[in-house]
This record gives structure tokens, sequence and C-alpha cells, in this order.
């Protein structure tokens, strides 16, 4: 019997290992393929992206310095000196003269070329076949005639596109050493009559690319990206790794890039690359990077490699969690049994784990709810016997401390009247009188006359903390010192005045309290001159006060009584017309309005409550 389970048990073990693995790889494997073929489109969109961005922002830096070329041509040509050395030139037949005026543009020009440290040449020829050149080389003067030039039979184009640029070519700089240099070609009119008397010649060395284009090494993209200047017909203008510049690829013409437009895929030198390209409209030449696919490939690779590694991780964990899934399912007898023992040695802690409504699924249940109902009628009779002792020893704290602090408080008054520490005495005095005052019966009315000795024992011990920082004024008829009205109703208005009006105040605060009878109703004011209350927070305050009941009181402390306290005591008490009004004061500070119903204090009912709380003197 027990192999017979063994073996239906190992059966049931390894069908459910086989479904939850196969199933478990299955998903494991289409996601893998899906974020393979999802990351490999997206950094090829991110390169693409990265390597257009380049390719603008390069096009036009490139166009922004042409731009500044065409303003230093303008100046060239606006130079009076230069506009009359060319009206002399064109009037003079004396050889020294025209020596003279051949020194003269040349000083002219030099000016012009010395702050540009990338400006390799400047040319001037006249129409009678005569050049004027500066070189910051000393260079040796290789061109002579106008007609010779080889841009001379595209002079038109000059006209109609204001300039013209001329691809790579070689100029002597002396010592048989050469420069590549691009050329800026436009003609001179004579000012004002706009008409051409000349033609120039600005030659700019090709280094300036380098400076225009700065590649972050930390760049995967940018370490392996080519970056080409080209014309429409192929002349490489600027190559990034100097290798192609000035030759001609007719690979890299423009009509190798029109099938594709602006991004796309192309052969070169045999080799498949990924190309971004940005025609300019200004200078009419091709931005062109090239990204090899090899380092595409190789990106793919790593992404292949990664998840090779975590669909192997994958694939043994989700072996191991199948067999310990499968083994554990079919162990729930054999589980509750054991639990069950540890519940007989009295360990109320151990339950089951619930699966499907089978018989064994009930049993669970059946054995979990049995066991919460034993706990928690354990936890009731405990807490209940808890409850009870603690009650128990706080009403016996309750009966203690009052009077053990009360009478603490009045030997120190003693012990310092004695050793003629009248301050200590005073204070300890002024405290024990507060402590007796609201020790009981705080929902029973008291004379006004009472809570303003117990305003005054307050001001006392705020006097010995504040150092005479403000004062306290009364203005009370002697027929209302007789008023009824609720124990610490006042006094708390005090408080809040003194902590959060004068608190801040270093000298000349000051502390009104008025009282008045008015149509049956009594009323105290507690004023003060302190910080005050911003508008705002005023009626928001306000609104509060007006219903104590359902906001919640910012200004309450939490170890006081709160305005919104009072205010709920105030209209349980005597009704909605009742309670605390706020209001500002013209010349800072804040007023505090105290309002109930007028009655006159019954001595005869109050003598058994103050009986057990004597009166100070």
């Amino acid at each position: 019997m027990n192999d017979r389970l063994r073996w239906r048990n190992y059966l049931l073990k390894t069908k459910m290992f086989i479904v939850f693995a196969a199933t478990s790889l299955f998903i494991v494997a289409l996601t893998c393929l899906i974020f393979y073929l999802k990351n490999v489109n997206d950094f090829k969109a991110q390169t693409i992206a990265l390597s257009d961005t380049i390719t603008r922002q390069f096009s036009r830096t490139f166009e922004l310095y042409v731009q500044d070329i065409e303003r230093l041509s303008v100046s060239i040509i606006g130079d009076p000196v230069i506009q009359q050395s060319l009206i002399d030139h064109y009037k003079s037949t004396d050889e020294v003269e025209q020596n003279q005026i051949e020194l003269q543009v040349n000083n002219r020009l030099f000016s012009h070329l010395q702050p540009r440290p990338q400006l390799q040449s400047i040319y001037i020829f006249s129409l009678d076949n005569f050049a004027y050149f500066i070189s910051k080389a000393s260079g040796p003067k290789t061109s002579f005639h106008l007609r010779d030039e080889s841009w001379y039979a595209y002079r038109d184009a000059v006209l109609r596109n204001k300039f013209l640029l001329l691809p790579v070519t070689e100029e002597d700089t002396g010592g048989d050493r050469k420069a590549q240099v691009i050329s800026f070609v436009r003609n001179i009119n004579r000012i004002p009559y706009r008409e051409i008397s000349a033609y120039m010649k600005i030659n700019i060395n090709v280094s300036i690319f380098k400076s225009m284009l700065v590649n972050s090494d930390a760049n995967e993209v940018e370490r392996n990206m080519r970056v080409f200047i080209v014309t429409d017909d192929g002349h490489i203008v600027y190559d990034d790794r100097d290798k192609l510049t000035g030759q001609i690829d007719a690979e890299l013409g423009l009509s190798a890039f029109r099938p594709s437009g602006r991004s796309g895929e192309l052969v070169w030198q045999g080799q498949p690359y990924l190309y971004t390209m940005e025609k300019s409209a200004y200078t009419n030449w091709n931005t062109v990077i090239l990204i090899p696919n090899e380092f595409l490939l190789s990106k793919q690779k790593k992404a292949q490699y990664i998840l090779l590694l975590v669909g192997l991780l994958a694939t043994l964990l989700i072996a191991i969690v199948s067999y310990v899934l499968s083994h554990q399912i079919t162990l729930p007898l054999r589980s509750m049994m054991k639990k069950m023992s540890r519940v007989e040695l009295g360990d109320l802690s151990q339950r089951m784990t619930v699966q499907g409504s089978d018989e064994i699924g009930r049993l669970s249940r059946i054995y979990n709810n049995m066991l919460d109902s034993i706990s928690r009628l354990i936890s009731e009779v405990y807490e209940s016997k808890l409850a009870e002792k603690n009650a128990q020893l706080s009403a016996l704290q309750a009966q203690i401390n009052p009077h053990f602090l009360y009478n603490t408080l009045n030997i120190m008054k003693s012990i310092s009247r004695i050793r003629g520490i009248e301050e200590v005495a005073e204070m300890s005095e002024s405290l024990a009188e507060l402590f007796q005052y609201s020790m009981k019966n705080l929902q029973h009315p008291v004379p006004l006359r009472d809570e303003l000795d117990h305003i005054h024992n307050y001001m006392k011990i705020q006097q010995h903390r504040f150092s005479n920082r403000f004062d306290l004024s009364t203005d009370i008829p002697d027929e209302l010192l007789d008023a009824s009205v609720l124990k610490l109703t006042i006094q708390p208005l005090v408080e809040n005045a003194v902590i959060h009006g004068l608190g801040k105040v270093k000298a000349g605060g000051c502390i009104d309290i008025r009282a008045r009878r008015r149509k049956g109703m009594l009323i105290v004011e507690v004023s003060d001159n302190g910080a005050g209350m911003d508008g705002n927070r005023l009626h928001e305050l306000q609104h509060t006060l007006r219903y104590p009941g359902r906001l919640f009181d910012p200004m309450e402390e939490p170890n006081g009584i709160g305005l919104r306290n009072i205010g709920q005591r105030l209209q349980l008490l005597y009704g909605e017309n009742c309670g605390i009004e706020l209001a500002g004061n013209a010349g800072g500070g804040l007023t505090v309005r105290h309002t109930l119903p007028y009655q006159r204090y019954d001595h005869k009912e109050g003598e058994t409550v103050n009986e057990y709380l004597p009166r100070r003197g």
C-alpha cells in the first residue's frame, strides 16, 4: 500500500513538473525573442537618430562658418582702401605706382587675414589679369591671371549665388610644403555703382573641419562612424580620418543617396553601411555620416550572448522551482499531520495553506478556523484580564499622583520661604494653586474672580520665565466678578496670547482682559499686541471656530486645551449662540472674544466644590 501511494505520488509529481516546466520555458523563450528583436530595432533607430543629429549639427556649423567668411568678404569689399586701390589700379600706368598700390592692398588684406587662424591666403584678381595676393604661410603666388582660374568659366554662378565654394585643392606654402584648402570666390563690385571691378578668392585650410566636429570617445557610435563633406558629383571636401580628403568617389555622390532619402543603407567600398545625409541649401554641399554594419552586428551579438545567458539561468531556475513545487503540492497530508502534532504541544501558530475546494482544502479550512477560534478566545480572555489590571492600576495612580504632587509643591514652597528663596517659593505656590484649580470638576462653573486668580497664578510663572517682557492688565467691573463661567475657558486664551502672539516679543508686550455685559450675555475679550495673524489664516480659523465640532483646529496644542475645545464646551453647554470669535487688531495683534449667557455664581452651591480646594492666602 505504501509503495502504491509512493508510486502515484511520483507520477503526479512528474506530470506537474513536465507541464509547468514546458509552459514556463515557452514563455521565457518567447519573451527573450521579443526582447531581442525590440532591442535590435531600438538600437538601430537610436543609432540613426544620433547620427542624424550629428549630421545636421555639423552641416549647420559649417554653414555658420561660411556665413562668417561671407561677412569677412563683405568687409573686404567695403574697405575704402581696397575700393580706392582698385580704382587707382585701373587708372595708373606707372610701374612704381602700381607697386605702391599692390603693397597697400596686401597690407589691407593681411589685416583681414591675420586674426583668422584657419584662413590660408587671399587673392584679388583684377579684370586686366593682375593678381593681388597675401598668404599667412608666406608661400609663393601660384595664380597670376584671372582667366587661368578653374572657376573662371563658372563666374556667372557667382553672380547668381553671391559666392562660389570650390572643392579641395593644394596650395604651396613654401619649403616643399603644401596645404589642402577649399576656396570661397565672389566678385568685388565698385561702390556705389555695383559694377564688377575684380574677383576675390579666399582659401580656407580644411583643418577647420576638425575643430567643428567634436567626437566623444565615450560614445561607441561616434567612435565607429565616418564623417564626410562631399559635393554632388562626389568630390570629397573633408574626411574625418584624413584618408580621402581631396579625392573623388562617385559612390558618395548625390545619386547614391537619392533612392533612400536622408537616411538608409548603402554599400561603399564593398562594405554595407548605415548612412545619414544632410544637404545644405546654403553651401550646396552634402554632410554624410557612415556607420558600418559590423558595429551593429557586434552590438546584436552582445545582446544575443546576454539573452542566452539569461535563458540558461531561467531554465535552471524553472527546473528547480518546478521540482520543488510539484514535490510540495503532493505533501499536504504529511504537512497537516506535522502541524497538528505541534498544536497538540501548544503551538497554536501552525496554519495550513488552503488550495482548491476538494476534501483536503475543506479539511484545511476547518482546521484553520478551529485554530483561529481557539486563539481568539485565548486572546480575549488574556486582554480582558490585562485591561482589568491596568484599570485598577490607573485608578490607584489617579488617586495618589495629584495629592502627592500638590503636597510636594507645598513642601517646596515652605522650604524656599524658610531659606529665603522667595522666587522659588512664589513659583511653587503659583504652580500648586494652578494644579489645585485644575485638578477636578472641569465641567462645573466657577465665578469669574476664580478664573482671574488662576490667570494671575499662570502669569506669575510666565513673568519669571520671560523676565517681564509683557504685562497683564484687566478691565472688569466689580459686579461681573461673580459672573458664572466655565472653568479653564479664559486662561487658555491668555496662554495662546503668550505662546503664539508674544512668544517672539522682546519688550513692551501687553495682554488686556476686558469683560462687559450686553443683552443678557457675558462677553470676555483677551487682546494682545503681538505678531497677529495673516488674513487667510484668520479667515480659516474663524470658520473652524464657527463649527468647532466639524473641523480640526491647527492651533490646538498637543498638551493643552485648544480654542476648538473651548468652543465645543461652550456650545455644548449653552447653545450655538455662544463660543469663541477671533478678530485682528488695527495696530497689530489679535483679540479673542468669549461669549456665554450672564449668570451670577451661587456661592452656596459652590462651597462644596471649593471646600476641597482651599483658596490662596
